[in-house]
């Protein structure tokens, strides 16, 4: 009877006692080459990142971070890595080695980007560690309509819609 009560306390101390959950992020994909893969992540001032590549294969990856939200991939046709990312005012940060690795320190509260790029050597299996948690960002890849066509179609619905009217009309 004894040993019921000690193990019963014993459990509910252990139920007391916080467990300490590092905040970590891990992710893993696969990528083929000229692929690219964005997160974004806040970071307040001061907030430390720290961001990791590992691959299993021969792949070349590149990771950038930004500061404001990128509206292209700074992918070329032929998969090859487009050297404008570079002169990118919204470039912050980025690795160019072979298991890149990023250790940045926010300078003021804004929403940070993080691209990774699979430049050659693909297709290959990547892990992406970090110390925040990140959310996976997708680029806008909605084609616009052309003012022409807008145009065109606009000036067709009408015309069609006043000549069904006048036909009603003079019935």
């Amino acid at each position: 009877m004894n040993y019921k009560k000690i193990s019963l306390s014993l459990l509910l101390l252990f139920l007391l006692i916080p467990i300490n959950n590092t905040i970590a992020f891990t992710y893993i994909d696969n990528l083929n080459n000229g692929n690219y893969i964005f997160f974004l992540t806040d970071l307040d001032d001061g907030n430390n990142l720290e961001l990791n590549i590992t691959h299993g294969g021969s792949g070349n990856f590149t990771l950038f971070i930004f500061n404001s939200r990128p509206i292209e991939s700074y992918v070329n046709d032929d998969k090859t890595l487009n050297h404008q990312i570079f002169n990118n005012a919204a470039l912050v940060n980025y690795s160019l080695i072979d298991n890149p690795y990023i250790n940045y320190s926010a300078p003021e509260l804004k929403i940070y980007y993080i691209e990774i790029i699979l430049v050659s050597g693909g297709p290959d299996t990547f892990t992406l560690n970090a110390n925040k948690d990140l959310t996976r960002y997708y680029l806008p890849n909605i084609p616009g309509f052309q003012l022409e066509y807008l145009l065109i179609s606009l000036i067709f619905a009408v015309s069609i819609i006043s000549i069904l009217y006048k036909k009603k009309m003079s019935k």
